[in-house]
């Protein structure tokens, strides 16, 4: 079956389940940071429920700042992670493979940043891969902004 229904006049492109590609790619980097802090809060020795480990003692401990920067590694991308699905699915109802790259850019984005503000040197997330973070998100956004006008135009006031 090449197309998939889903509202009368509306027809997902033949390509769509390629974004599963994109989904799998975030349930391993979530995967991958959920192993990273937990790995950090054991050789810290931070007791749940604690979300963080204080500044004091951060300072006075090495292994609490890794655990603090791990933690704080996956907490922004689960900020990030209601605008970029959003912008993900919305896109890949009419740009399948462009919102797919985008995500996967994104994602691999991510692994560097997890792994330069793991080291305990926050200023290392955004080096190497890290800096595809940004281009990325452009990348969901721009077009989709680009898709929501031609199709607000189309139905609205063509």
């Amino acid at each position: 079956m090449a197309t998939a229904h889903i509202t009368p006049g509306f027809t997902l492109p033949a390509t769509f389940p390629v974004m599963g590609v994109g989904v799998v790619a975030l349930l391993f980097l979530n995967v991958f940071q959920l192993q990273n802090v937990v790995k950090a809060r054991k050789a810290a020795g931070v007791k749940y429920p604690a979300l963080y480990a204080s500044e004091e003692e951060a300072r006075a401990d090495p292994k609490k700042k890794l655990f603090n920067c791990a933690q704080r590694a996956h907490a922004n991308t689960l900020e990030y992670l209601p605008t970029v699905l959003s912008l993900f699915a919305f896109l890949g109802c009419f740009h399948p493979k462009l919102a797919t790259g985008s995500i996967l850019a994104w994602t691999l984005s991510r692994f560097s940043y997890t792994i330069g503000y793991s080291s305990g040197d926050p200023a290392k997330r955004n080096a190497g891969l890290g800096r595809l973070g940004l281009p990325a998100l452009c990348g969901l956004i721009f077009p989709t902004m680009y898709v929501v006008g031609v199709e607000v135009y189309r139905l609205f006031l063509a």
